[in-house]
């Protein structure tokens, strides 16, 4: 199959199929500039030259976790050094610190001794005290986690959270969505289908999502691509996706060395430098999604800002949050900070000559289609 000829098919306004991005990513080398065209095109056709942000805080409520993932550095097992539970009136505190917030995420991890009363408690709290503000909270494993320790199913849960001021759920723990691939990363998260079923289930109840991949530690272009299909789906069947954000997995941290281990002879030697993992993902992204995902963040602290700005020149509309949380994730940027500010971060977009615009996570992404690719095991162009 030539590359050329699927490109043609982007710019006339047709979908690829999984098949057609597998072959787009796997020639990225000779046609990175025609890729990087085309979904540049694309972007500037959805969202003309603007660019979003949100003032945004991160928030964890606790770090205590009964799981041990290999690609998080932020749980702490009970009692042990650095273990926290922040009380409901400490979450507001750490909010109230940064004013004007239009967005606040929640996170946390796995914690048994904490009662579904906490949860909704929070959730009361924060809607009591900032009546205007955006709550996203929580990922699928985490409603998973609370629906098993509350003997409650996941739609029991999820409309409880939303009555008591839910309006998103967070985007972690989606990893990569195979579950060969996810025993050896994290093996004790939620299968692809339970994620798969929380997700949609929030959907109709209302309850945005964000959509995310990990990526650069043990998938090759297959495995991406079949993430890529799952989120299509369910954004053609729901449209409650409110962005797609790719976040980079890198080995080079010591802490690393166990997944390293694991990593096929063959995928460490067609390793691409991360700049161009990052461009390839983030313009392969925009062209498989099209009209279903408006909108493909580039955030400024994961990637780095370097990476972010070029992103958006490859089909990146998004920067991200202005206050990120550096304890989450072992990739961490510190020398970039974890803060910017609101007038910083438009001075950047501005002078990358695009406009900058608060982005707010009620609105949806469109899930318009316009024509039926075949699946990941059907017929290429």
């Amino acid at each position: 199959m030539d590359p050329k000829i699927i490109l043609k098919a982007v710019s006339r306004g047709e979908e690829i199929s999984p098949i057609e991005a597998i072959i787009l990513m796997q020639n990225y080398d000779s046609y990175r500039h025609e890729i990087h065209a085309a979904a540049d095109s694309l972007n500037k056709k959805l969202n003309k030259n603007v660019v979003t942000y949100s003032h945004c805080a991160h928030v964890a409520y606790t770090n205590v976790c009964r799981y041990s993932c290999r690609v998080c550095s932020f749980f702490r097992k009970k009692k042990k050094p650095g273990a926290f539970t922040l009380s409901i009136n400490d979450v507001i505190k750490k909010i109230s610190k940064t004013p004007s917030l239009t967005q606040v995420n929640l996170y946390g991890g796995l914690n048994s001794e904490l009662p579904f009363s906490y949860y909704t408690g929070i959730l009361k709290a924060i809607r009591k005290e900032f009546s205007n503000i955006t709550i996203q909270a929580f990922s699928p494993m985490e409603i998973f986690f609370i629906a098993k320790r509350s003997k409650q199913n996941t739609r029991e849960v999820l409309k409880k959270l939303k009555e008591a001021g839910l309006n998103a759920l967070g985007g972690s723990g989606s990893e990569i969505l195979n579950d060969k691939i996810r025993k050896k990363v994290c093996p004790d998260k939620i299968r692809t289908s339970e994620w798969r079923d929380i997700v949609r289930t929030a959907h109709r109840l209302g309850i945005n999502s964000v959509a995310s991949i990990l990526f650069g530690h043990l998938e090759d272009e297959i495995h991406i691509c079949e993430h890529l299909e799952i989120v299509r789906n369910i954004q053609r069947e729901t449209g409650g996706f409110t962005q797609f954000v790719p976040i980079p997995f890198s080995l080079s941290n010591v802490d690393f060395s166990e997944l390293t281990k694991l990593t096929s002879k063959w995928y460490r030697e067609q390793r691409l430098p991360e700049e161009d993992a990052i461009a390839r993902l983030v313009s392969v992204s925009r062209i498989f999604f099209g009209r279903t995902m408006n909108n493909i963040q580039a955030n400024w602290f994961t990637l780095g800002m370097e990476n972010a700005l070029r992103s958006l020149k490859a089909g990146a509309n998004d920067l991200g949050e202005t206050i990120f949380d550096d304890t989450a994730i072992k990739n961490l940027r510190k020398k970039n900070g974890s803060v910017i500010s609101q007038p910083r971060i438009r001075r950047v977009i501005m002078k990358a000559g695009k406009t900058p615009r608060p982005r707010s996570v009620h609105k949806k992404a469109s899930r318009k289609t316009v024509r039926k690719t075949p699946a990941l095991v059907g017929a290429a162009r």
